[in-house]
């Protein structure tokens, strides 16, 4: 797998919203095969970090209505793009990224992008997060420069969304008290 490509209303990589549980653990086993290459046979596989079990969420009739995948960057071993619309939504800053968005699609959540936890565009029902912030200012602030360096690099990680999530049509419903318009 050389991408996970994320697409509103059908699917993230190879999951897909409607996939019965059955479905959803047959497609675990078949990329059972994509696993760290460390002789540890027990380890999880990359499509199981990215991907946990926990994160599909499904309907009464049992298919898929929720699907979020983890930011491979987590995992600190390796590195797949997760693109929407060409983008590499866990590469490009969340600040950036939830403005570049707004230009065509309104948003509810979070309204300001630079101290945001969570955005969703309800016309796609998708939807980002992420569990800390980090923008410029805070690169500057006295709090964050007396850190060591390496939970700098910690906190860095908050630059970027920890999870993108697609829903069902009306999934996002309860975000929408928070419009936020183009």
């Amino acid at each position: 797998m050389n991408e996970i490509t994320i697409t509103p209303h059908v699917g993230i990589g190879p999951f897909r919203l409607g996939m019965s549980r059955e479905e959803v653990q047959q497609t675990f086993q078949k990329l059972d095969h994509w696993r760290a290459d460390d002789g540890i046979p027990m380890n999880p596989s990359y499509i199981e970090m990215l991907f946990m079990r926990e994160h599909f969420e499904y309907d009464a009739e049992g298919g898929v209505k929720f699907i979020q995948l983890i930011n491979p960057q987590y995992s600190g071993e390796f590195h797949v793009p997760c693109l929407f619309q060409g983008v590499d939504v866990f590469k490009a800053k969340a600040e950036t990224l939830i403005h570049s968005l707004r230009e065509n699609y309104p948003t509810v959540g979070d309204h300001d992008p630079k101290t945001g936890f969570s955005f969703a565009i309800r016309a796609l029902e998708l939807s980002f997060w992420r569990e800390g912030i980090m923008n410029d200012d805070i690169l500057k602030d006295p709090e964050f420069l007396e850190m060591s360096e390496e939970n700098q690099e910690l906190e860095k990680r908050y630059f970027h969304f920890t999870t993108v999530s697609i829903g069902a049509p009306g999934y996002f419903e309860f975000m929408d008290n928070d419009e936020v318009d183009v």
